[in-house]
């Protein structure tokens, strides 16, 4: 408790925050889990995509999930009932791999276990990334997994690999291209390895990175047959391409990017996305120029982790799990340097934006799009490039480590 109060009050305003709503947000999904009969709001999460996927693997319908949305969406009004809302199927047929044992467990016992494993294997991550840190950095992520909690997302399962490849690519390089050919399951999260990794001649974890995929692409064709692939790039991928252009509302509130933004502000799909490349190839650029030029490994991981959220049209909120990691570090430099309110402020707002910006979002305020080009602009101050803050007097701010 000595250590809890001795956080900065910003920080410690997040700790407060989020443990309320941890008992907000996460106590009732708990209560439905272990309540008897299934919850029709524990049955309306996105989790029920991946339950149902392995359903139909098992008893040999997968090729279902790769086919027209109509016949997709019969199986899941067949298993939750008529009255079922809209849900669609995103994910290649390689992500089968990690969620295939669901289908032996009912749907709350699958739930759970799905929870459990992906949050343990976060914490793992997590742990393995920030290093030996304080409390600063766990509570950086909370917010974060509270969220994920509620929505019953993929969050912890993605943010486990891409935290753990950054994590083990200097000592153990074919364990982390193990962790990125995963990670292709959801190939928006990786748009900046490939130049993290050639910036810093990662070579193995390429090599290792790239034949983990093919070998999962081979792999998923062999078992779940050609079909399923040709079904994907056919009919899954042209249909999540009409959701982005098409679904307003919390969809849109849970996006923090530009294009989640402008779409939000009913901007149409294509002037959205025009206006969203404008600004994230130059980001893009700056970031990969940075990751040649500045030569520590920690600044490269913030970079990678911040300037993934702009650059990436398509990321949800329960994707920043990532950026928990960049937060992880910013917020518990070491050795501390002095700290500007401008740059506390942001760092904060940060932390809270898994809980914050779906609600902003519903009122059209685009509060994740301007504090994450704020970090951007922290995270590059950080690493040495020439831009500034306003500060506190004239102390110098120290490299993060």
């Amino acid at each position: 408790m000595r250590r809890l109060l001795a956080l900065p009050k910003p920080y410690l305003f997040v700790f407060a925050v989020t443990s309320i709503a941890a008992v907000a947000l996460a106590w009732p999904v708990g209560n439905a889990i272990v309540a008897p009969g299934l919850d029709p709001n524990l049955a309306d999460k996105d989790f029920a995509n991946y339950w149902l996927a392995s359903r139909l693997l098992l008893s040999g319908k997968v090729q279902d999930l790769f086919g027209p949305w109509n016949v997709y969406f019969g199986h899941l009004r067949e298993a939750f009932g008529s009255g079922y809302p809209w849900h669609n199927w995103s994910y290649p047929p390689h992500f089968l791999f990690l969620i295939w044992p669901l289908g032996f467990f009912g749907y709350e016992t699958a739930l759970l276990l799905f929870l459990t494993t992906t949050g343990v294997a976060f914490l793992i991550a997590y742990r393995a990334f920030i290093g030996e840190r304080g409390l600063i950095a766990w509570v950086a992520a909370m917010p974060f997994m509270v969220l994920n909690f509620w929505a019953a997302q993929n969050g912890y399962l993605c943010a486990a690999l891409a935290l753990g490849a950054l994590a083990l690519r200097e000592k153990r390089p074919i364990v982390a291209g193990i962790l990125l050919g995963l990670l292709t399951t959801k190939p928006q999260l990786g748009l900046l390895f490939p130049f993290l990794l050639v910036a810093e001649r990662r070579w193995s974890v390429i090599a290792s990175a790239v034949i983990t995929t093919l070998l999962l692409v081979v792999a998923s064709a062999a078992v779940f047959g050609l079909d399923s692939w040709r079904g994907y790039i056919q009919n899954v991928v042209p249909y999540q391409n009409a959701v982005m252009g098409q679904l307003r509302g919390l969809f849109l509130a849970m996006m923090p990017s530009v294009y989640g933004a402008l779409r939000n502000w009913d901007f149409g799909p294509d002037l959205a996305l025009m206006l969203h490349l404008a600004v994230a190839l130059p980001a893009a650029l700056v970031v990969i120029t940075a990751f040649f030029r500045v030569k520590d490994a920690r600044n490269h991981d913030i970079l990678l982790l911040v300037a993934t959220f702009i650059i990436t049209p398509y990321a949800l909120t329960y994707d920043l799990g990532l950026l928990a990691g960049a937060l992880g570090l910013m917020g518990s430099r070491n050795p501390p340097s002095p700290e500007s309110g401008a740059r506390l402020s942001i760092v904060t707002f940060a932390m809270l934006l898994p809980l914050a910006m779906i609600h902003f979002g519903l009122l059209k305020i685009p509060l994740a799009t301007v504090v994450l080009f704020a970090l951007f602009f922290v995270a590059l101050r950080d690493a040495g490039l020439p831009l500034d803050l306003p500060r506190r007097g004239n102390a110098k701010m120290d490299a993060a480590p």
